[in-house]
This record gives structure tokens, C-alpha cells and sequence, in this order.
């Protein structure tokens, strides 16, 4: 790998590996397990970053129920919506089905 740099330039016991850009967003988005040639688990990398997107996520989630729940108790009559608003309220609905 041409991504990969060693710390100190006489020794092979630490490195720095620099991400390109298609990596760096795998690696917001996933988690890298790094293993052995004979495939024995050496370490996990990622797992605190996507467990803090999550968590992000949830929260905002969560403050979009509370406010589409005031929002609705404030209608006491036939409200038509235009179709943006019915697309942003099916999206937050899909959201709160896969956190169910």
C-alpha cells in the first residue's frame, strides 16, 4: 500500500496510514477489522466513530418526533400538506420504524 508511512524512518514498529477520501468515508461509516495473514483478529478500528454517528443520529431522530408531536397536537382541523412535507414526515416515520 502507498498510503502507508513509517513513523520513525528507520524502524518498521510504527506507521502512519493516511486515508484517501473514498476510505476515510468507509471509515465514518463502518468499522475496519484488521487481521493476520492466517486470519486471526488483530484489532477493531471505528467501532467508538460509528457508535457517536448513531448515537447523533437517534438524538436528532428523537427531537424531530417531539417536534412532528407538537406540531401535531396543534391541528384541530383538516390540513391539507404539500407533497414535501408529506415526503419529510414518510422519511422521519421510515427512520422511527428501523429504530423500533
Amino acid at each position: 500500500m502507498d498510503n502507508i508511512t513509517p513513523l520513525v524512518p528507520d524502524t518498521k514498529s510504527s506507521c502512519v496510514i493516511t486515508l484517501d477520501p473514498f476510505q476515510f468515508a468507509f471509515y465514518q461509516q463502518s468499522c475496519i477489522e484488521l487481521q493476520s495473514p492466517d486470519g486471526q483478529f488483530l484489532e477493531l478500528v471505528g467501532h467508538s466513530v460509528q457508535k457517536d454517528i448513531d448515537e447523533n443520529n437517534v438524538c436528532r431522530l428523537q427531537e424531530q418526533v417531539f417536534l412532528l408531536q407538537a406540531l401535531c397536537s396543534k391541528i384541530d382541523q383538516e390540513v391539507e400538506l404539500p407533497p414535501q412535507a408529506i415526503a419529510g414526515l414518510a422519511d422521519i416515520f421510515l427512520r422511527m420504524e428501523k429504530h423500533m
